[in-house]
């Protein structure tokens, strides 16, 4: 995998933004180049090396940079973490990707605490950002589509079932939507050559599961969706757990348990 060059970029560029540099270097290991700069430039924070030794995160070569020193660099991607320094990304209008995470300056506030806060804000942010970018991004599933297919009230019931399910037949989808099995095989059909979901014979059962290269951006908004809204499809579990001649498939599903690994 090439890798990319990662911007991030705040006011100061002597606390949120060191922290964030230090710990994307720590936590994405060689898969970026990591850099960092600020609008306004003003040294690091002493209490930035502190909080990076009580965590174990490296912080060498940490040096405040301006923004306007690096404006002629191409960066894969640019994160601003203030809004001061998001009206800066027309300096890096050529970077694929301009993101923007908002994080309280804690340089005003007494003590390390504030600085602490800021490191695990951080981290559970770089976290996600790692987890849902981490693969080749080459589904033909985008954000459009993947939205469109949602909107439908019967085809997200579908997906929140297999979701949760992991595989369902046609037939046990039938009964519990209380649809007809043709109105259920062309929403199946559409959401299977959309890329969403496909399908496996096992005997004479056919069972529909998310697909094995489903990107983890889009397992992580479908399992997102269901735990966000546990009760809607109540009745349609209910009604699965009543079926008393229920198929059960006998394939593993471990591909489709990637979301939280």
């Amino acid at each position: 995998m090439m890798k990319k060059n990662i911007l991030f970029l705040c006011t100061g560029n002597s606390a949120r933004s060191q922290l964030a540099e230090a710990l994307m270097r720590h936590m994405a290991g060689e898969h970026y180049l990591v850099m960092s700069a600020g609008t306004k430039p003003e040294g690091v924070d002493p209490r930035v090396y502190q909080v990076l030794a009580e965590q174990g995160v490296c912080a060498d070569n940490l040096q405040s940079l301006s923004a306007s020193d690096v404006h002629d660099q191409h960066f894969d991607i640019v994160i601003t973490l203030c809004d001061k320094a998001s009206n800066e990304c027309a300096l890096f209008a050529d970077s694929d990707a301009l993101i923007h995470w908002d994080f309280k300056d804690p340089k005003p506030v007494a003590g390390v605490d504030s600085f602490r806060e800021t490191f695990e804000g951080l981290r559970d942010r770089i976290a996600l950002f790692l987890m849902l970018n981490g693969e080749a991004q080459d589904s033909v599933v985008g954000p459009v589509e993947l939205f469109k297919i949602m909107s439908d009230p019967l085809r997200l019931r579908i997906l929140m079932l297999i979701e949760d399910e992991q595989a369902l037949s046609v037939g046990d989808l039938t009964k519990v939507l209380d649809v007809s099995q043709p109105k259920v095989s062309r929403h199946l059909a559409l959401l299977r050559d959309g890329g969403v979901l496909q399908d496996q014979r096992e005997g004479l059962w056919i069972f529909y599961r998310l697909a094995d290269h489903l990107p983890v951006w889009i397992r992580h908004t479908l399992s997102t969706v269901r735990n966000g809204n546990p009760g809607m499809i109540n009745q349609e579990k209910l009604k699965l757990t009543q079926i008393t001649d229920r198929k059960k498939p006998g394939f593993s599903l471990k591909a489709n348990n990637q979301v939280g690994v």
